[in-house]
């Protein structure tokens, strides 16, 4: 189960400070991985040791592997979500296709 998933789950049994952190991550997963523990604190309105205590807690040593999963969990959705691109490519080949028979 990759880490996002991870703390949708567990949302509702989520303390307030550590549905904070879950609120942010999930909003902004991206911009979450490229943060220190300090930088994602303060956009989230906690303390530094609530962000390695929720880490701890969804089961990782620390934050450096939470934010590890995270940037596995996006290029693993990216992975098997076809692109914009691709989709419309596919859309203009059966498209020509219907024309030519």
């Amino acid at each position: 189960m990759n880490c996002l998933t991870r703390i949708r789950q567990r949302y509702p049994t989520l303390a307030a400070s550590d549905k904070k952190l879950a609120d942010y991550i999930l909003s902004q997963p991206d911009e979450t991985r490229h943060l220190s523990s300090q930088q994602l604190a303060a956009e989230a309105g906690v303390s530094q040791s609530s962000v390695v205590k929720f880490a701890q807690k969804l089961g990782f040593k620390g934050f450096p592997a939470l934010k590890l999963a995270l940037s596995e969990a996006l290029a693993s959705s990216r992975i098997r979500t076809p692109s914009r691109c691709i989709t419309t490519f596919a859309v203009t080949i059966r498209c020509v296709w219907s024309a030519r028979n």
